[in-house]
């Protein structure tokens, strides 16, 4: 699985996911002043849609592939302009967080129809709807949360933070654990297909061969 560059990028993104989300909890006190976490976030929040959408097209081929990757750079160049005109105070922030969401819902979308049209998915396409649909369940759920908690919250309250946090979490875990399965279901088939050997017919394709008279 080290092989495939989509799981390396996945890999990448969940592990950087993860590390802001634990110091964010601060279990040990990690900083006092949370300036390291800040920046951190911060930095994060920058190349996290990047990343989504690097794995998006790493798993696609031919004019798919061209079209994500022409996407990304202009997203990268967008976030770039927006920092530099603008800093990182919340208006550009909120615009570069508000894009990097909708693209990444509007790729899932499209990955898992794209799967839904396959006659005969491949294990990797197969363990690729779980990544689509995992990301969509995610970033809908973080869409849906920043509707409430901020367009109709009660100004800030303490209350409304903590479910809002809470909801942010619980997505987050079913999110990773949906695509752990898929990587698993993948990880699975190719050990298998390793087992059986390259040059070994299954066995509901096998024919003995027919005699000569």
């Amino acid at each position: 699985m080290r092989q495939v560059n989509t799981y390396c990028v996945l890999g990448i993104y969940w592990f950087l996911n993860g590390l802001v989300n634990l110091l964010a909890l601060d279990f040990a006190h990690f900083s006092d002043s949370h300036l390291f976490t800040r920046q951190l976030n911060m930095y994060y929040s920058l190349a996290e849609a990047p990343l989504v959408l690097l794995a998006f097209a790493c798993a696609q081929s031919g004019r798919g592939r061209r079209q994500l990757l022409l996407v990304l750079l202009l997203l990268i160049a967008g976030e770039s302009v927006l920092s530099a005109l603008h800093g990182h105070h919340f208006p550009a922030t909120a615009v570069i967080l508000a894009s990097g969401l909708l693209l990444i819902i509007a790729y899932s979308l499209t990955g898992l129809v794209w799967y839904i049209k396959k006659m005969e998915p491949t294990p990797f396409e197969n363990s690729m709807a779980f990544v689509y649909g995992s990301l969509l369940f995610a970033y809908g759920s973080f869409l849906i949360i920043c509707i409430f908690a901020h367009v109709h919250g009660d100004g800030g309250s303490t209350e409304n933070d903590t479910d809002s946090f809470l909801l942010y979490y619980i997505s987050l875990l079913l999110s990773s654990a949906v695509t752990s399965a898929g990587l698993w279901s993948y990880g699975i088939r190719k050990s298998h297909q390793y087992e059986r050997g390259p040059n070994r017919a299954p066995t509901k394709f096998f024919r003995w061969p027919k005699a000569h008279h």
